[in-house]
């Protein structure tokens, strides 16, 4: 199928960053578990230590209306906060999810695009509704195997397009309570740290 060829190739690429870099090669931090255990916090405590431009996408989950479904909306780390339609991946009702590929392939896509070379990048978060979103799967892998910092918050589901991701050889994966605690975000920090002089401000305190 399309996903497996696409699963293979992205998994040949990471492979092939981490030989072609070596141990100067930028890593991922693939943050997974279950809604609510802590995901969206812990990176949050990793992006206040950094002072430089943020480029990538969060989700936000709205409150249930009337009938209990709860719009989702995909927001660009560098674009003007909108609910406008076209930014509405998703709905939730009654514990299942339904997403909208076509989103996905749009803006989820452009969020990703046009990163400078070793920025860092935040995907928050990748789980179930992108499913059939095929454009915005393979960006998601080229950045993941590209020359690019990701921290990435993951759903704990299992998905060949989750599986996937938490199985990239040039990433890091840790589960959210791992992620929170002090240890891990020294760590962290460290592998996160741009590699190549920059001017980029880090701050390693995690006072």
């Amino acid at each position: 199928s399309g996903l497996s060829v696409l699963l293979s190739d992205a998994a040949r690429h990471g492979a092939d960053r981490i030989s072609s870099k070596g141990a100067d090669r930028l890593m991922n931090i693939i943050v997974c578990g279950s809604t609510g255990t802590g995901k969206s916090t812990a990176i949050r405590r990793l992006l206040q230590c950094c002072a430089e431009p943020i480029y990538g996408f969060w989700t936000e989950k709205l409150a249930p209306d009337f009938d209990g479904r709860a719009p989702v909306y995909i927001h660009g780390c560098r674009e003007p906060l909108s609910y406008a339609p076209e930014r509405r991946i998703g709905l939730c009702a009654n514990h299942h999810a339904v997403g909208y590929a076509e989103v996905f392939d749009t803006c989820g896509v452009s969020f990703l695009q046009n990163i400078p070379s070793g920025a860092l990048v935040l995907m928050d978060e990748l789980g179930v509704m992108e499913n059939r979103a095929e454009a915005f799967q393979k960006q998601v892998f080229s950045v993941l195997s590209g020359d690019y910092r990701v921290l990435a918050a993951v759903r704990d589901r299992s998905t060949a397009l989750l599986d996937a991701v938490r199985a990239h050889p040039a990433s890091l994966c840790v589960s959210a309570a791992e992620a929170n605690t002090p240890e891990f975000l020294t760590r962290a920090l460290q592998e996160l740290k741009p590699h190549r002089p920059s001017g980029l401000l880090w701050n390693n305190s995690t006072a």
